[in-house]
C-alpha cells in the first residue's frame, strides 16, 4: 500500500511539473483576439481591461498574465482576480474573472463612551458608500485602537463584525474601553549619585498621587522617550557612560495600572580637565577658550561640549570661515577628560551674489537696502542675522528663509533670501471701538507697502460721539535712495478729553535716519504747526497757534516689533513748543522709555518696561497746558491696565488732577507662538504727580491681569486684556481692547 501511495504521489508531482513548465510553451506565441470581463456588478469593464495592460493583437505570455492580475489587484476594487483563456479562431480569447469588494452601507460603533460616534467615524476613516476592503476594515480598527491609546486607554478591546448582503456590508466595531491605565509606581534601580525623586522628575510619565485625581496617566509614546531623558540627564552631569540595563513594564490589567522598573548602570563620574587648541591661526586661543561652556574641573557634560562646538563654529562663521573643520579628541586620565580641539580653518568665503526670491509685490531694492552684507564682502553670520532682522521688521513678510550655495572652487557663495509676503494694506468702511472714545464710524485706507516701495500711505475719516478725525499721511522710507526717512501728515480733529473738547487743525513733517557707528540706532526730528481750539477758557488751556519741534533718539534691537522675543528698545525724546518757535503755547517735555525682552524655556518670553515723562514751562508751571500733562489709566501711551481711562493722577479735594511728572513700570510674561498669537500675564504699576519733587515711588497704582495678542491680516495686532486694579476704589475688573503693538 505504501508503494502504491508513493507511486501516486510521484505521478501527481510529474503532472504538476509538466503543467508548470509546459504552459509557457502552450501559451507562447498565441495572439490575443478577444478580451471580456466576468463577475462585475458596479465597476466598468473598460476600467479593468485598461488596468490589466492586456491588449488585443498582442502575444499572450505567462509574465503578461502575472502582471495583469497584479495590476488589477492594485486598484483595490477586487477581492479575487483570475484570468482564463479560450481557444478562438486566429488566437486566444481572454476572460478576466473578478470578484468585487462590497460597498460599505453603514459603519456602527457600540460600547464607546470616550469618543462619540461622529468622532470615531473620522478616526477609522471608513466612509459609507466606500469600498470595504479587508485592509481598510482592519486599518479602521488600528486607527481606533491608536486613538484610545493616545488617551491612555491601553486595555481597550475591539472586535470587528462584518455583515455582508447583496454586495453591501455593515461594519460594526464593538468596543470595550476598560479603565484608563494609571502608573502605580516607578522604581529606579542602580542610582547612587542622584535621588529617585530627582530622576523621576525627568520622566514625562509620573506615578499616580492619591490627592491628584488625573495624575499618573500612562502614555506609551512618551514612555518610550523617558529612558532617553534619564540618560541625557546623566550624560550632562558627569556620567557619560551611564546606560539603561533594563526597562520593565508590569501590567495589572484587573486593577487598570502598571508598575514600571528602570535599572541603570551609572558608570564612573568624569570631570573636564585641560583644553588645548591646535591649528587655530586666525583666532587667538584665549578668545576660543572664552567661548567654551565649561571650565576645568566641571562635571563632564555632553550638552556643554555640543554648545561649545556651536560657539566655536559661530565665531569662525562671523569671519567667513564656512568650511571650518573642528575635530575634538578626548583623552581620559583616570576620572579626568582632557580635550584637544584640532582645527582646520580653510579659507574664508566671500559673498558672490545675493539672490532674492518670491517677492511678488515688494521691489527688490526695498529688501536690498536693509542688508548690511553685500556682494564682495567676506561672509559674516552676525551681519546676516542682523540683515534678516531688519528685513523682517519691515512688516511686509510673514516668513523668510536664508540659504547659501557654493559657486566656485575658492568657496565663494551665493546668498539666497527667500521671502513669503503677507497681505498688507487695508480699505475699510465700518466702525471701530476705542476705549477712550467708544464706538466710532470710519472710512479708511492704509497701504504700509505703497507701490511695493515700502512707502506708507494712510487716509482716514472717523466720526463718533466723542471724536471726529480727518487725516492724511505719507512716509517715504528712503529719500533720494539714502537712508533718510521723511514724511508728511495733515489732520483736522475734535475730541472730548476729561472735561473739555479740543480741536486741532494743522500738519507736520518728520525725518529720521540711522546714526553711523551706533547699531540699531536712529535719530529723528519733526516739526508741527497747528491751530488749537477748546470749548473752555482757563489760564492753563491756551488756544491758538502751536509751533513745536521734537528731537529723539531710538535704539531698537528687538527681533520682531509685533511679537518680540529678544532684544531691547530705548527711546529718548525732547519736545519744544513755543519760545523761539513762536505761537501761543509754551512748554518743554522730555520722555524716556525703555523695554527689554528675554527668552526663557520653550516659548516663554519675559518682558520689562519702564517709562518716565516730565513737562514744564519755560518760566513757570502755569505755562504748561492741561492737555499736555500726564494722566494715566486704561491703555495707550500712558495706559495702566486694571483702571479706567484717565483716572490716575495727583488728587486735589477728591478730584483727579493732571500731573507734570509720570512713570509706568510693566512686567509681562507671554508664550510667543510662531503665527503671532500669544497669551500673556502682566503686572503694571505707575502714577502721576504734580511735579518731580513730589514723586513717591512707594505710592504706585498697581494692576494685574491676563490677555492675548493676535495679528489679524488687514487689521494688524489686536489684543484683549482683563485687568484688576489692586489699588482701585472700588476694586473690580476692567476690560481693555488693545489695537496695535504692546510696550
Amino acid at each position: 500500500m505504501k508503494i502504491k501511495n508513493y507511486k501516486l504521489r510521484m505521478v501527481s508531482f510529474l503532472l504538476l511539473f509538466a503543467a508548470y513548465f509546459l504552459m509557457p510553451v502552450v501559451l507562447q506565441g498565441e495572439m490575443i483576439v478577444n478580451i471580456r470581463v466576468e463577475g462585475i456588478r458596479i465597476v466598468y469593464s473598460n476600467l479593468i481591461i485598461n488596468a490589466s495592460g492586456l491588449e488585443i493583437g498582442e502575444e499572450l505570455t505567462p509574465s503578461g498574465v502575472k502582471d495583469a492580475i497584479k495590476q488589477i489587484y492594485e486598484t483595490n476594487l477586487f477581492s479575487d482576480v483570475r484570468i482564463e483563456e479560450e481557444k478562438e479562431s486566429g488566437g486566444i480569447g481572454i476572460v478576466i474573472w473578478v470578484k468585487e469588494y462590497p460597498i460599505i452601507s453603514k459603519v456602527e460603533f457600540s460600547g464607546n463612551k470616550k469618543f462619540k460616534n461622529k468622532k470615531l467615524k473620522e478616526i477609522c476613516e471608513l466612509e459609507e458608500k466606500g469600498i470595504a476592503t479587508s485592509r481598510a476594515i482592519f486599518q479602521g480598527e488600528v486607527n481606533i485602537r491608536k486613538a484610545y491609546e493616545e488617551e491612555g486607554y491601553y486595555l481597550t478591546k475591539i472586535e470587528t463584525e462584518v455583515k455582508e448582503s447583496d454586495g453591501k456590508v455593515l461594519i460594526k466595531y464593538v468596543i470595550e474601553e476598560n479603565k484608563r491605565v494609571k502608573i502605580k509606581s516607578i522604581d529606579i534601580i542602580g542610582n547612587q549619585a542622584f535621588s529617585d525623586r530627582k530622576l523621576k522628575r525627568k520622566f514625562n510619565n509620573r506615578a499616580k498621587k492619591w490627592w491628584w485625581r488625573w495624575s499618573g496617566n500612562f502614555n506609551k509614546d512618551e514612555f518610550e522617550e523617558d529612558p532617553n531623558k534619564l540618560i541625557e540627564f546623566y550624560h550632562d552631569n558627569g556620567y557619560p557612560n551611564c546606560k539603561i540595563i533594563m526597562v520593565d513594564v508590569i501590567p495589572q490589567e484587573d486593577k487598570g495600572w502598571v508598575e514600571i522598573q528602570v535599572e541603570i548602570d551609572e558608570g564612573k563620574k568624569l570631570y573636564f580637565g585641560d583644553v588645548e587648541f591646535f591649528g587655530n591661526l586666525v583666532i587667538e586661543e584665549n578668545e576660543l577658550v572664552s567661548k567654551l561652556k565649561f571650565d576645568k574641573d566641571d562635571p563632564y557634560s555632553k550638552s556643554k561640549l555640543r554648545q561649545s562646538m556651536e560657539e566655536i563654529y559661530g565665531i569662525y562663521s562671523d569671519l567667513g570661515y564656512l568650511y571650518l573643520n573642528v575635530n575634538p579628541t578626548e583623552n581620559l586620565r583616570d576620572s579626568i577628560v582632557d580635550i584637544e580641539y584640532n582645527i582646520r580653518e580653510g579659507n574664508p568665503a566671500k559673498v558672490h551674489k545675493i539672490v532674492i526670491k518670491n517677492n511678488q509685490k515688494t521691489h527688490e531694492k526695498v529688501i536690498r537696502r536693509e542688508l548690511i552684507i553685500f556682494p564682495g564682502d567676506v561672509f559674516s553670520r552676525k551681519k546676516l542675522i542682523a540683515s534678516q532682522r531688519k528685513i523682517f521688521n519691515l512688516g511686509f513678510f510673514k516668513n523668510m528663509s536664508l540659504d547659501t550655495r557654493q559657486v566656485n572652487p575658492e568657496g565663494d557663495i551665493d546668498l539666497i533670501i527667500d521671502v513669503e509676503e503677507k497681505q498688507a494694506g487695508t480699505a475699510s468702511l465700518g466702525a471701530s471701538y476705542y476705549p477712550s472714545y467708544g464706538i466710532v464710524g470710519n472710512i479708511s485706507f492704509s497701504a504700509p507697502n505703497f507701490r511695493g516701495l515700502g512707502e506708507r500711505l494712510t487716509v482716514g475719516i472717523e466720526k463718533g460721539e466723542k471724536m471726529e478725525n480727518l487725516s492724511f499721511g505719507y512716509t517715504k522710507p528712503w529719500l533720494f535712495d539714502t537712508p533718510i526717512t521723511c514724511g508728511l501728515n495733515l489732520f483736522r480733529t475734535w475730541e472730548s478729553r476729561y472735561w473739555y473738547r479740543m480741536g486741532r487743525t494743522g500738519g507736520a513733517i518728520h525725518a529720521s535716519r540711522p546714526i553711523p557707528g551706533l547699531t540699531f540706532t536712529k535719530g529723528r526730528v519733526s516739526y508741527k504747526l497747528e491751530n488749537i481750539e477748546t470749548d473752555t477758557v482757563v489760564i492753563m488751556m491756551p488756544q491758538g497757534v502751536r509751533s513745536m519741534t521734537t528731537f529723539g533718539i531710538t535704539r531698537d534691537s528687538r527681533d520682531n516689533f509685533l511679537n518680540p522675543t529678544v532684544g531691547t528698545r530705548e527711546n529718548i525724546s525732547v519736545e519744544l513748543a513755543g519760545g523761539i518757535l513762536g505761537g501761543k503755547v509754551n512748554y518743554h517735555k522730555e520722555i524716556f522709555d525703555f523695554s527689554t525682552y528675554h527668552k526663557l524655556a520653550w516659548r516663554f518670553v519675559l518682558g520689562f518696561r519702564g517709562k518716565f515723562g516730565i513737562v514744564n514751562g519755560y518760566e513757570s508751571s502755569s505755562e504748561v497746558p492741561l492737555y499736555e500733562r500726564f494722566i494715566l489709566g486704561g491703555i495707550g501711551s500712558w495706559g495702566l491696565r486694571g483702571y479706567k481711562d484717565w483716572t490716575i493722577g495727583p488728587e486735589n479735594e477728591d478730584k483727579i488732577m493732571i500731573g507734570r511728572f509720570a512713570s509706568i513700570f510693566t512686567v509681562e510674561a507671554k508664550i510667543a507662538f510662531d503665527n503671532n498669537i500669544y497669551p500673556l500675564i502682566f503686572f503694571d504699576a505707575g502714577n502721576a504727580w504734580e511735579c518731580l519733587s513730589e514723586a513717591n515711588f512707594q505710592d504706585l497704582k498697581r494692576g494685574v491681569g491676563v490677555g492675548f495678542r493676535i495679528e489679524i491680516p488687514m487689521m494688524g495686532l489686536v489684543g484683549f486684556d482683563v485687568g484688576y486694579g489692586i489699588d482701585s476704589d472700588p476694586r473690580g475688573l476692567e476690560f481693555h481692547l488693545q489695537m496695535g503693538g504692546g510696550f
